[in-house]
């Protein structure tokens, strides 16, 4: 019993031992002062500020949804638009005289090149085709039907993706191009004349006259008036080379040259008699200013290019 009550005055002592010493450290340190009012203030603030971003979030969301909707309405009516129209709202006379309503070809679109520029398209098959300055291509959105037909002048280069169950036609003037899986070039600036080279493959020219000419690679076609007009083995490199961004010069005459590049510029070069046959090798540059080639020819041969006076579309090269 007495060890009862010593253990319990123990424990009361030691209770006022502590009390005595957290008295005297809190007497000593020096508390800050706490501004209620403005932690209490601070609170409600950052309490309004997460309701108001939980608010945007959800009106946020809202309009997404809103825009979603609008859009989901457009393209239902559209599709019932085209269904009830019978899907063909352009329809594009082809170079055959055919329209995209004939080849099952809902919708045509059309590439126009500006001078000086070359572009790049992806066809809905996966052919590629490149564009040369001038040139224009009509082509579907997506191939439909048996036959996969597109219809361009100027210049163009074409890596026919295969498929042996739709042949792909390119239509020209006076002919067309049939093909199920190839690569060839085709140049048809000058009406009623064009050239087609076949690059590797296997291709078949059919003109307006009915002759139809079964290529190999490395030959060319020339068409004049819908007929054929020679059939010769070619150096392909040369008529392909406008893709990679250069004219290739092997044994051109100077008046050559500036034929060509008129048609790629869009602008008109008269050529000194005494300059005209001048011969040429190596490979010309097309940068984007005609200026800039026609200097490196003057580097070249010594002629001087000059615009004419009276229209900034027009040069003159003459001897020096």
């Amino acid at each position: 019993m007495n060890s009862n009550n010593d253990i319990e005055n123990t424990r009361k002592v030691s209770a006022r031992k502590w009390d005595e010493l957290l008295d005297r450290y809190f007497s000593s340190v020096i508390l800050p002062k706490v501004d209620t009012e403005r932690v209490i203030t601070l609170t409600r603030l950052k309490i309004l500020h997460e309701r108001m971003s939980r608010s945007r979030s959800m009106w946020r969301m809202i309009s997404l949804c809103s825009v979603a909707a609008c859009l989901a309405i457009v393209v239902a009516m559209t599709v019932a638009y085209r269904e009830e129209n019978g899907a063909a709202a352009s329809s594009v006379i082809l170079a055959d005289g055919t329209t995209s309503d004939d080849t099952g070809v809902d919708d045509y679109n059309e590439l126009n090149v500006p001078a000086g520029r070359r572009m790049t398209l992806m066809l809905a098959d996966g052919t590629r085709l490149m564009a040369n300055s001038r040139s224009q291509v009509r082509y579907p959105s997506r191939f439909d039907g048996d036959t996969r037909r597109i219809w361009a002048s100027g210049e163009v280069y074409l890596e026919v993706a295969k498929d042996a169950d739709r042949p792909f036609v390119m239509a020209g003037d006076g002919f067309d191009v049939t093909v199920l899986g190839t690569t060839f070039c085709v140049s048809s600036y000058h009406p009623g004349k064009a050239s087609i080279v076949l690059v590797e493959g296997s291709v078949a020219v059919t003109t307006d006259t009915d002759e139809c000419i079964r290529m190999r690679p490395s030959q060319k076609v020339d068409i004049a008036e819908g007929s054929v007009d020679g059939i010769s083995v070619v150096d392909t490199s040369f008529y392909t080379c406008w893709t990679k961004g250069a004219i290739m010069l092997k044994d051109q005459t100077l008046g050559q040259v500036a034929e060509r590049l008129s048609i790629y510029y869009d602008v008109d070069i008269e050529t000194d008699p005494t300059l005209y046959n001048r011969r040429l090798y190596g490979h010309l540059d097309l940068k984007e200013d005609i200026g800039e080639v026609l200097s490196v020819l003057c580097s070249t041969i010594s002629m001087d290019a000059d615009k004419a006076s009276d229209d900034s579309r027009r040069y003159r090269l003459t001897a020096r």
